[in-house]
C-alpha cells in the first residue's frame, strides 16, 4: 500500500527566520544536521531548532535574531527566455 503521507510534518507557523546579526560564521547542529549561518544571512527552520542549547546561547549572546516565518508577498515574474541567434 502506497505511503499517502505527502513527506511533508511541519507547518508554515512552525516556521522561524534566525538571522546571523555578529561579523562571524556559524555552524548550527540540528537535528537534520549541520547547517552553515554565515554572517549576516537569514536561514528558515521548524521552530524545534530553537530546543538546542547551542542556538539559545547564541540567541542570548545577540548574535542570532529569531523572528517568525514572514510569507513574502509578490509574483514571481519568470525572466524571459534569450532569443537563438
Amino acid at each position: 500500500m502506497p505511503n499517502s503521507n505527502s513527506g511533508i510534518t511541519w507547518k508554515p507557523k512552525d516556521i522561524v527566520e534566525l538571522t546571523n546579526t555578529s561579523s562571524e560564521n556559524f555552524l548550527l547542529e540540528l537535528d537534520s544536521g549541520v547547517m552553515r549561518l554565515d554572517a549576516g544571512r537569514t536561514i528558515r527552520v521548524t521552530d524545534c531548532a530553537l530546543e538546542h542549547h547551542h542556538i539559545n546561547a547564541l540567541i542570548n549572546a545577540g548574535k542570532i535574531k529569531v523572528e517568525p516565518y514572514k510569507k513574502r508577498k509578490g509574483k514571481y515574474v519568470q525572466p524571459p527566455l534569450q532569443q537563438r541567434t
